[in-house]
């Protein structure tokens, strides 16, 4: 899973210059107070991570970044200067993709559309490419769009670059990472979800668009075949990971997932079906059906986020993570967000008092400290230094107590 190393900002809106920031692969805690840039934070680190940088296309930034996982490493420039025009004609990349399982790290350098390719520090051989517009600022398009002109203009085989191939797509598979927001933004576009499936000698496939996760495309393809045609269908909470974890931590019985047909349609010799209208219902032990636009407002923000986690596989993006739930529920997210990297802020002590700590390393892994300069208003981004991330952890192990508290008292929260 690839996974965010560290980011450094030379441009970005009223971020201080030069910020550079390590993470964790594992918990990432946002420490300060409204307004001091934590939410742009997180966005901007959606953004990296999914390596998509085409909504910002009409700002002016300068970033680097490293994404990286057991096959390999990605480190990225990129910058833009807003041109005015639709499209991306501004954005520049310089790239370095070193897979664990290729001979040698490729370079990749783009300017507005135009492509160079070359071996690291080897120019005998230099490809240049033109990218489609459709490219726009997707990574993975650009790592493939390189690797693919690598190969026919070299005349190396497909293997020679495969593992490069095998990144992009990982890339790919984070490219529609998103900040959960604080709200329930989440919840209210799970109900444009769209289901489509194609029936085909081979089986059933079946692909979503939206928000769609994975979990419900594996429920679904389990039921399509034998609920084909049929006027709604029924994705059993066994079936659906999220669900039935969302029914348990709510206390139901069980939940169904409901799909209604929109429309089918042949493709060759194939028959396609949308599926969409997709409601969630809850049974309790008594047999009572509620639907989830019935549920309170924290029992719909929590069936939003166990959904999300079915979206984010490698990498959990989310703003205010306790608000409205139970303490229960807190320390139960925490232990869902495990194998997956995650980058946190809450204003409630919850998620704080739910943390413990083996050593000053783990502390100053853990927390990014975010706060504003007074005289200038600059945005300050910053790793616990290690005699705070000692001095914390020291007096935490002493006299374990709140870690908010300790952090309040300590003048880092």
């Amino acid at each position: 899973m690839l996974k965010l190393q560290w980011l450094q900002v030379h441009q970005f809106r009223t971020v201080k210059s030069g910020t550079r920031l390590l993470f964790s692969p594992s918990l990432n805690v946002l420490l300060g107070e409204n307004g001091t840039g934590k939410s742009m934070l997180l966005d901007l680190a959606a953004a990296v991570v999914s390596s998509d940088f085409t909504p910002l296309r009409h700002e002016a930034f300068d970033l680097e970044y490293a994404l990286a996982a057991d096959t390999g490493r990605i480190t990225v420039r990129v910058r833009n200067v807003p041109s005015g025009a639709e499209g991306t004609s501004g954005l520049s990349m310089d790239i370095t993709v070193a897979p664990r399982d290729m001979a040698w790290p490729l370079v990749i350098h783009r300017e507005g559309q135009q492509l160079r390719v070359s071996r690291e520090d080897d120019t005998t051989d230099v490809v240049h490419e033109r990218i489609a517009p459709e490219v726009g600022g997707r990574l993975w398009l650009v790592l493939m769009t390189g690797g693919i002109a690598w190969v026919e203009k070299t005349g190396e085989g497909t293997a020679a670059v495969e593992p490069m191939l095998a990144m992009a797509r990982e890339v790919s598979a984070q490219a529609d990472l998103r900040r959960f927001d604080e709200g329930l933004a989440h919840f209210d576009q799970l109900w444009r979800a769209e289901l489509r499936l194609s029936r085909r000698a081979e089986g059933v496939l079946a692909t979503g668009t939206g928000v769609a996760s994975e979990d419900l495309l594996d429920g679904l393809r389990k039921v399509a075949a034998a609920q084909w045609g049929a006027a709604r269908y029924v994705l059993s909470s066994e079936n659906v990971p999220f669900l039935r974890d969302a029914a348990r931590l709510l206390g139901f019985a069980s939940a169904e997932a409901l799909l209604s047909p929109l429309e089918t349609q042949p493709q060759g010799k194939y028959e396609t079906l949308s599926l969409g209208n997709l409601d969630l219902c809850f049974v309790t032990a008594a047999g009572q059906r509620l639907s989830a636009r019935q549920l309170g407002y924290g029992q719909k923000r929590l069936v939003a986020f166990l959904h999300y986690l079915a979206h984010a596989r490698a990498v959990v993006i989310a703003d205010e993570v306790a608000h409205a739930f139970h303490p229960r529920q807190v320390r139960a997210i925490l232990e869902q967000l495990e194998p997956r990297q995650a980058l946190l802020t809450s204003q409630s002590p919850e998620l704080l008092d739910s943390l413990t700590f083996d050593s000053p390393e783990q502390v100053r892994s853990t927390f990014v400290r975010c706060r504003r300069e007074e005289d200038t208003g600059r945005l300050i981004w910053e790793n616990l230094s290690p005699d705070a991330a000692g001095d914390f952890f020291t007096a935490w192990r002493a006299e374990p107590r709140r870690v908010g508290e300790l952090l309040q008292a300590k003048g880092l929260w």
